[in-house]
């Protein structure tokens, strides 16, 4: 927040929450009566379902876990899981999921150290301890997110007699 009389400014930290604008592309009458069925069963902000970025910034690693505990509010942790000096094969982009938290690298070095283990930086913040050992999801990670209107959108038919949808628009269900 900005001062409109002394221009100081004072910054409120509060957590970061993923938030998610699409629209649907074009479809069938079946294919929208399908998305229809589920958008109405999430109930509005009700339910939540979970969300997956694209391939090109998920990553295939397997068999990642926490060499030490990752504990709330942090924004790093330290991975195991990797050869000596291996590569990491991590670049700034690449999603991952910790627990029920959808994560996104913002550092990692390019080689695991001696041990095999890397410190990778990330973003948002994490909203919960986890244990030493605790598994990472490299290769399908997911966040759970919840829509942010107790309206269902409804779609209507563009002039062409498609079905459309409004956008449609979700946060991070925290």
């Amino acid at each position: 927040m900005e001062s409109p009389h002394t221009y100081a400014t004072q910054v409120v930290h509060t957590a970061s929450q993923w938030n998610l604008d699409f629209t649907w592309p074009r479809m069938n009458l079946a294919q929208a009566t399908v998305i229809q069925a589920w958008l109405d069963s999430l109930r509005g902000q009700a339910g939540t379902f979970r969300y997956t970025p694209r391939a090109r910034t998920r990553n295939a690693l397997t068999g990642r876990v926490l060499a030490a505990a990752a504990y709330a509010y942090g924004n790093n942790v330290k991975l195991s899981g990797w050869a000596a000096n291996a590569a990491s094969g991590l670049s700034v982009g690449h999603f991952f999921q910790l627990g029920d938290q959808l994560l996104r690298v913002t550092a990692a070095p390019v080689n695991a150290d001696a041990n095999g283990q890397l410190l990778v930086e990330f973003e948002p913040m994490l909203r919960a301890n986890y244990a030493n050992g605790a598994a990472v999801n490299f290769a399908n990670p997911s966040g759970l997110f919840r829509l942010t209107t107790s309206d269902t959108p409804a779609f209507d038919c563009d002039t062409d007699g498609y079905p459309t949808f409004p956008s449609i628009i979700a946060k991070e269900a925290i």
